[in-house]
């Protein structure tokens, strides 16, 4: 449910699940994930119109996180997605599944004091015949996802199976034959460096192409580091790791003002190592490279205009991040007794 593009389920396949079905209320994530994993049954539409489902072994979705992300308004008493995560335990209730996986952002924690995420945790226990319910806040970055990029998932066993989920422990990250960590920027490094219309720039010079908004925070991060959070905004999308250096140039956070940083004149000493030729002009990172950073495959185009690409890619769960989460469930070396 609520599968946009399609990182869940790719996930999920990768660790050994047969995906069978998938929705969502956008035709462009839908088509995209068509392009993923052809053989599922796909419905466009609301969760909340499904009538009928197949039967399946495990449920897992990522209800809509707008009313409860750090990114976001954060008034979710006024926002009817706030409400969603109903339509998802309608659908265990109808499935009855051995499992179910939700993601979720990690404001849903601590948000009012976490009265949201406690109801759900509590609804979500009793769907059904009842489920253990565990949960973790993960970063991807500790799954090989060369980014920075920290979510709830929560995962529950039916409770007739006598078992419960124990998360993964965070696996190390890969150093390449010179010794480097594995970062972003290795991830990238074959792409092309200028690939004009595949990122968001305006026609305007630099003031116009990066208002005060975006430079209120650093937004480069090293190319041997993992990348900043792909967001959903591509406004917002992180430089390009061969772009200029930012530096800051003031900060007046006390009185509730935003820090101000500019381009400088120097780059990151690793990019030659890493084979990236230093940018003359800075620039977001494109699409392309959001999508493999998020870890899907290499030749895999989301479907839609470029912004909409963004939109999918940054609202999507890392595949590799999920595949380490349902790995345990098929090979059931995450599963013991309660």
């Amino acid at each position: 449910m609520f599968s946009g593009c399609g990182g869940l389920d790719y996930g999920a396949l990768a660790a050994g699940c047969d995906v069978i079905y998938a929705n969502d209320i956008s035709k462009d994530a839908i088509s995209s994930l068509r392009k993923l994993i052809p053989d599922a049954e796909t419905y466009v539409g609301s969760c909340g119109d499904i009538k009928k489902l197949p039967k399946a072994d495990i449920v897992c979705g990522g209800y809509p996180c707008q009313s409860f992300s750090m990114g976001g308004r954060r008034s979710p008493a006024s926002d009817s997605r706030t409400l969603l995560y109903r339509d998802f335990l309608r659908v265990v209730g109808m499935v009855k599944p051995k499992y179910f996986v939700v993601e979720n952002v990690p404001g849903l924690v601590s948000l009012d004091d976490g009265k949201h995420f406690k109801r759900q945790l509590r609804d979500l226990s009793r769907v059904g015949d009842g489920y253990h319910v565990s949960w973790m806040k993960m970063d991807a970055s500790d799954f090989g996802v060369p980014q920075k990029r920290k979510r709830v998932l929560i995962v529950g066993v039916r409770n007739d199976l006598g078992l419960k989920y124990v998360f993964p422990n965070p696996s190390p990250r890969p150093v390449d034959g010179q010794g480097f960590l594995v970062g972003h920027g290795a991830i990238i490094s074959k792409l092309p460096s200028w690939p004009a219309g595949d990122f968001y720039e305006r026609s305007g010079g630099e003031e116009d192409n990066f208002p005060w908004y975006y430079m209120s925070r650093n937004r480069r991060a090293d190319a041997i580091a993992p990348s900043y959070t792909i967001v959903a905004n591509w406004r917002h999308t992180p430089l390009h790791p061969a772009s200029p250096l930012m530096t800051l140039t003031w900060s007046n956070l006390s009185d509730g003002w935003k820090q101000r940083w500019d381009f400088s004149d120097g780059y990151d000493p690793s990019l030659e190592a890493l084979g990236l030729v230093p940018l003359e002009r800075a620039r977001r990172l494109s699409w392309m490279e959001c999508s493999v950073i998020q870890s899907f495959p290499t030749n895999f185009e989301p479907v839609g205009s470029v912004q909409s690409k963004f939109q999918q890619l940054g609202n999507a769960v890392p595949p590799l991040l999920a595949k380490a989460v349902f790995e345990g469930i098929v090979n059931r070396a995450a599963l013991h007794p309660v």
